[in-house]
């Protein structure tokens, strides 16, 4: 068989689908953030190879496959430069309600409470702050202010040592030591801060000016660590090379109101 559908094309079809299939096992799960100099570098360098590879096939002559890898490496690279040009700045100040609808309340609130959702735990919080809408075991992780017609952040994480290990204040991230965490904007309303694998560390999004999401993982000193996802909240486990195994889900659905300089729900490392 001969032609566009030669068995010489059709391989070429099938590594070009291959190498894209691994770019996409490689990006998968990862907020668009990652995407930096590095990775492109490695994307342009694999595609060039490829592209070398199926010109040797069909006889190119060698100044010919120089020029079309130098080319496709210089297009990719060009892209990239060109779309790191046309991103917004990264929002700053504070976070500036989104419009969302409030999660179901399951607590009693009045007119111009600030209802703190996390898992599904609810704290109303009175006035305009500071409010701590959650302690984890002897540690305060989060401070929310509502301020400049917006929500500042304050949090801290800790070390097994029990030392803060990085602060949040006011939504700019401090590390007190060398980490792979990152804070991003990706909008006015969410403050993010993500680990090396691209894995939520902290989420605060200010859903409306009467309610605001939580979600994260807190550590305080060598109890395990606390998880807090949309639906659950998982405690305990055991920890092994840095993981957590073994945590169990909280019974959930817990209430508490709070004025300004109030705390929350506290949440056992153990349960």
């Amino acid at each position: 068989m001969g032609g566009l559908f030669s068995r010489r094309n059709i391989a070429t079809a099938l590594r070009v689908l291959g190498c894209f299939f691994l770019f996409w096992l490689f990006l998968a799960g990862a907020s668009r953030f990652s995407l930096g100099g590095a990775g492109v570098l490695a994307m342009a360098t694999a595609l060039g190879l490829l592209a070398a590879y199926e010109l040797h096939l069909r006889d190119v002559a060698p100044g010919w496959t120089l020029a079309s890898v130098l080319g496709l490496q210089g297009v990719l690279g060009g892209a990239y430069l060109l779309w790191l040009h046309v991103q917004p700045p990264p929002p700053a100040g504070p976070l500036m309600a989104a419009g969302d609808p409030s999660p179901p309340a399951g607590c009693r609130e009045a007119p111009g409470d600030l209802m703190m959702v996390f898992g599904t735990d609810r704290v109303i919080g009175q006035g305009p702050g500071p409010m701590m809408p959650l302690v984890v075991d002897d540690c305060v992780v989060l401070k929310l202010t509502r301020q400049g017609g917006g929500l500042m952040v304050r949090a801290f994480g800790y070390d097994w040592n029990n030392d803060i290990a990085f602060r949040v204040m006011d939504n700019v991230y401090e590390p007190a030591a060398p980490l792979r965490i990152r804070a991003v904007r990706p909008d006015r309303s969410t403050f993010l801060l993500l680990d090396r694998f691209d894995k939520e560390v902290l989420y605060v999004r200010y859903l409306n000016p009467h309610a605001v999401r939580i979600r994260g993982r807190f550590l305080c000193g060598e109890a395990p660590q606390v998880v807090i996802r949309d639906d659950v909240i998982q405690v305990g486990g055991v920890r092994i090379g840095g993981a957590f195994f073994g945590q169990r889900p909280t019974k959930g659905h817990v209430c508490a109101t709070i004025k300004s300089g109030g705390y929350g729900i506290a949440i056992p490392g153990v349960k």
